[in-house]
C-alpha cells in the first residue's frame, strides 16, 4: 500500500508525466505516451473528486446524466493547448493553446470550489429563492 503523500500525489505525478513526455522531444509516440498519462492523471482525479465531494446535494442536480465528457472536459483543453504549443509554432496557436488554458483553469476552479463547499458560487440568489 502506498503511503498518503505518495497517493495524493499521483495525479499530479502523471500529469508531470505526461507533460513532460509531450514537450520534452516531440514525436507522435512520445505524445501519444504522454496524452495518455495525462488522461490516466484525469481519471485518478476526476474519480476521487467525485468521491470526496461535500457539497449539498441541490447542487448535484442532475448528476446521474454527467458523462465522462464533462469530466474530462478541462483536462482535455489543457492537453489540446499543451499538444498545440508543442507541435505548432504559430502566434494564432499559441493564443488559442492561452484561452484554452485560461477556460480549462476556470472550469477546474468552479468545479473544486461547488464541489467542496456548502454553497454554490454563483447560486446567491438561488438560495434566497429556495428559504
Amino acid at each position: 500500500m502506498l503511503s498518503k503523500p505518495i497517493y495524493e500525489s499521483l495525479p499530479y505525478v502523471y500529469f508531470a508525466v505526461g507533460y513532460g513526455l509531450i514537450t520534452y522531444q516531440p514525436s507522435f509516440f512520445a505524445s501519444f505516451s504522454g496524452s495518455l498519462f495525462f488522461i490516466a492523471g484525469a481519471l485518478v482525479w476526476t474519480l476521487r473528486s467525485h468521491f470526496r465531494r461535500t457539497d449539498t446535494k441541490f447542487n448535484r442536480q442532475n448528476q446521474q446524466s454527467i458523462s465522462r465528457w464533462y469530466e474530462l472536459k478541462p483536462f482535455i483543453m489543457f492537453l489540446l493547448a499543451i499538444v498545440l504549443m508543442t507541435w505548432v509554432d504559430h502566434n494564432l496557436v499559441m493564443l488559442l493553446a492561452g484561452v484554452l488554458i485560461i477556460l480549462a483553469t476556470w472550469i477546474l476552479f468552479l468545479r473544486v470550489h461547488n464541489r467542496y463547499s456548502k454553497t454554490n458560487l454563483f447560486s446567491h440568489n438561488n438560495s434566497q429563492n429556495h428559504k
